[in-house]
């Protein structure tokens, strides 16, 4: 049941919830100043706009969601990264991650909802191809660049230094956590109207270029059934890295054959370069999915079996986590891959 909430149309909401139990004032605007924003000298207003949890937080999501938010912890939680939640333990709350999880299962049904009904002359396999295009996470963090919700969110110091803020992996997460709180406040509506309003020119533009909607996910699946082997399946076969950073290697099977390893800061990253990695070696030429803005995904065949810095995948490297021979055993430990 979607919890109670209004549309942004109103007055701006104001209240204990922003900035309780911070110390000071801000001269310039009213709002407390707390420890983690303090005043600029002078008391002049600060420029960048305010993260999370601090003054004025609330009016902006409202504005970039048009939904004022009714449960601040809800949104508060959407825009929490896990490593925000590691340096934090005690008063950071929960994560964002549960709410990427319901979030990818909103978003999906959303997308697929509207190109159905959007293009009904088109066949199951094209539409596959827009809704995986317009999913991905190169999308979503375009999105959310846009929306400004990198800005927004609240990042461990580390994860600050290293430009947190503007990597794909971290925007991809907060759209679709985003997603998830618009959903768990307005129900289904809300939620499709936010994903139109911010996704709708990305799928009218991936509709409409030839090719632009090709994904290796999808070429790999459609490539197996022509052949008779049946669906690819994909499984997590090692996790490296802290908690709030990890590393996946995942492996593709394709009829009971392990056919491609890829390692990737998300699953759905090293997904697709592992579905890539198959690709080639079923003698099919690799989808070459370009991003919202044309640029070709990260990814392909890494030496150091390290992900790029954006969060893009590489092939793991031969001798650690290379593609076992046929009929080999799978590592120890090995568990079955999330989507």
């Amino acid at each position: 049941m979607a919890r109670e909430g209004r549309w942004a149309d109103g007055p701006e909401p104001a209240g204990p919830d922003e900035g309780e139990g911070r110390s000071g004032t801000n001269p310039a605007g009213g709002l407390p100043a707390g420890p983690d924003r303090p005043l600029p000298a002078g008391g002049e207003s600060d420029p960048r706009p305010p993260r999370a949890g601090e003054p004025g937080w609330l009016q902006r999501v409202a504005a970039l969601t048009g939904v004022v938010p009714a449960d601040p912890a809800l949104f508060l939680e959407a825009l929490t990264h896990a490593s925000y939640r590691a340096e934090h333990p005690d008063t950071a709350g929960a994560d964002n991650e549960r709410l990427e999880f319901l979030g990818d299962a909103v978003l999906n049904l959303c997308v697929t909802d509207h190109i159905f009904r959007s293009y009904p002359e088109r066949p199951e396999g094209e539409l596959s191809k827009l809704r995986a295009a317009t999913v991905r996470a190169e999308t979503l963090a375009e999105a959310a660049r846009r929306l400004g919700l990198g800005e927004l969110l609240r990042l461990g110091r580390g994860e600050e230094a290293t430009g947190g803020r503007q990597r794909p992996s971290i925007l991809a997460d907060a759209f679709e956590a985003m997603v998830a709180a618009v959903y768990l406040q307005e129900g289904l509506e809300g939620a499709r109207a936010f994903v139109l309003r911010t996704l709708g020119d990305d799928i009218r533009r991936l509709a409409a270029r030839s090719g632009a909607c090709d994904d290796p996910k999808t070429a790999l699946q459609e490539l197996s059934r022509r052949l008779g082997l049946g669906e690819p399946s994909y499984r997590v076969i090692d996790t490296a890295g802290p908690e709030h950073d990890p590393r996946y290697t995942v492996e593709v099977r394709v009829g009971g054959r392990p056919l491609g390893q890829a390692v990737g800061r998300s699953k759905k990253v090293a997904e697709r370069e592992a579905a890539r990695i198959a690709l080639a070696g079923l003698g099919e030429p690799a989808a070459t999915s370009a991003g919202p803005a044309g640029a070709p995904e990260g990814g392909g065949a890494g030496g150091s079996g390290a992900p790029a810095p954006d969060g893009s995948a590489h092939a793991a490297p031969k001798g650690s986590h290379g593609t076992p021979p046929d009929g080999a055993a799978p590592p120890d430990g090995a568990r079955a891959g999330e989507a």
